[in-house]
């Protein structure tokens, strides 16, 4: 493990993983390539059954805190890295991810101390190329009502605001997470800063659950908070885009192979 530094953290990055070797080891690289004295590096394993751990052989210096059991998913994972860190601001940078810029340096950088610093991430292929860039200024919670407009690996929680997952919540349980933050503290209390904060891997593990589950937990999400009527309003925008604008789109070629396929909304 890690040396321990004699200054308290001012950040914690917590990485998730089971059975991701390759993924590990590159989180693990980036992380070392920006790690301060007053950086805490953990890394929640779920049992994995393969090799995995044994990027550590080599780089176990980086480690601060390992963390190797059975876990009930994701979220639950991270709320045990949540449990475990002592840093003023929590990233979560699961396994796969990049880190490309000095956590620290962005939380000093910081006149005052808001509950989320945010920024943006590079959407990137399987074989490394850019896809797009995610990650915008928040106006209103709106945005966090309509979809998630932001990416976990750019979201910087203050530690004391932070609340656990909900594991009710199998996909979106950081957009929650998210909302829930921002509406009891305010935007105002929050940061965005126009910088590309990590590397992103399209292929990650919530575009793996079908849609019905994601509608399920949105719908569970919209009443949780008191604005159920949005359950509505998804649905006709949904229907509007599935049976109007992208049959319009296609029989317009515009863009068409990029349209996701029929389904019913």
């Amino acid at each position: 493990m890690a040396a321990t530094s004699t200054k308290a953290p001012l950040i914690s990055i917590i990485t998730i993983v089971r059975n991701d070797r390759i993924g590990l080891s590159r989180t693990i690289a980036s992380v070392a390539s920006h790690k301060g004295d007053q950086t805490e590096y953990i890394i929640i394993d779920g049992a994995s059954t393969d090799d995995t751990l044994s990027v550590l052989d080599s780089d176990v210096h980086i480690v601060d805190t390992l963390i190797s059991e059975p876990d009930k998913g994701i979220y639950d994972a991270m709320n045990k890295g949540i449990e475990r860190a002592s840093g003023e601001y929590l990233l979560f940078l699961n396994a796969g991810d990049e880190l490309l810029i000095d956590l620290e340096a962005v939380v000093r950088s910081q006149t005052t101390s808001p509950v989320l610093i945010y920024g943006r991430v590079n959407i990137v292929s399987l074989d490394g190329r850019l896809i797009y860039v995610r990650g915008k200024r928040l106006f209103s919670l709106h945005s966090l009502l309509k979809g998630m407009p932001l990416c976990h690996q750019a979201i910087i929680y203050r530690r004391d605001a932070m609340i656990l997952y909900d594991l009710r919540f199998k996909v979106i349980s950081d957009r929650v997470t998210t909302y829930n933050i921002a509406k009891k503290y305010g935007l105002s209390n929050t940061k965005f800063i126009n910088s590309i904060i990590a590397n992103s891997y399209d292929g990650g593990m919530s575009g793996n659950y079908p849609y019905k589950l994601r509608l399920e937990e949105e719908n569970l999400f919209y009443r949780s908070v008191g604005k159920s009527y949005y359950i509505a309003i998804k649905a006709v925008n949904t229907l509007f885009r599935f049976k109007v604008r992208y049959p319009i789109l296609r029989l317009f070629n515009k863009n068409s192979s990029s349209l996701p396929e029929n389904r019913n909304p």
